[in-house]
């Protein structure tokens, strides 16, 4: 099955809402797929992996969070965004050390985040290392979906990644997203319909 940007953008945002997330968020959560997605990462399987294991209900981080250097991979939403909000008061003097799970979607949430910023930041892991900025995510191997990383500031790169402008999605992964989707339209009744929605109450065709 393959969709456009705008299609898979609108379908997590939606199902997004459709797990509880506010709309804020699930608004994230669309542009930041869409981001990584562009860069050939699997985020949108990764969402839906980790669909029973996030926390949609309120922030529990903070900026300690990033110094404490947890032992427990943390929500990659949750991380993700924290970090960002914090981001102006990092100096990076010494890397700041995250156990992350679900990469793919981490780094998408990340490149959303640094939208018209100039900052860039470097995340190394054994197996991996990449630069993540505004629009793009350099990479240059494939990241494993959890484990222990280093961020740190770098400069910008200056090369420039070419986009996926069309996204094959697995059968399975879009009825999920269709069926996480559903929770949050509104059910039909004759009173909608004469207001207007759907084809309304006679088949005049």
């Amino acid at each position: 099955m393959t969709w456009s940007g705008n299609e898979l953008r609108a379908q997590v945002t939606k199902a997004s809402r459709g797990l509880g997330y506010d709309w804020g968020r699930a608004k994230y959560l669309g542009e930041s797929v869409l981001r990584a997605e562009r860069q050939g990462l699997a985020a949108t399987h990764t969402f839906i992996l980790l669909t029973d294991r996030l926390d949609t209900g309120p922030s529990r981080l903070n900026v300690s969070t990033f110094f404490e250097r947890p032992a427990l991979a943390l929500d990659p939403v949750d991380l993700g965004i924290t970090l960002i909000d914090h981001l102006p008061r990092f100096n990076f003097y010494e890397p700041i050390e995250l156990n992350v799970i679900g990469y793919p979607l981490f780094l998408g949430i990340i490149c959303y985040g640094l939208t018209g910023s100039n900052r860039a930041l470097q995340i190394e892991a054994d197996d991996f290392h990449c630069v993540v900025q505004a629009n793009q995510i350099v990479n240059a191997t494939v990241p494993s979906f959890q484990g222990m990383c280093r961020l740190s500031a770098c400069s910008p790169c200056m090369e420039s990644t070419s986009w996926v402008s069309r996204f094959d999605i697995e059968t399975e992964d879009a009825e999920i997203l269709n069926n996480l989707a559903s929770r949050v339209y509104a059910p039909a009744t004759e009173a909608s319909r004469l207001a207007g929605a759907g084809a309304g109450l006679n088949d005049n065709d």
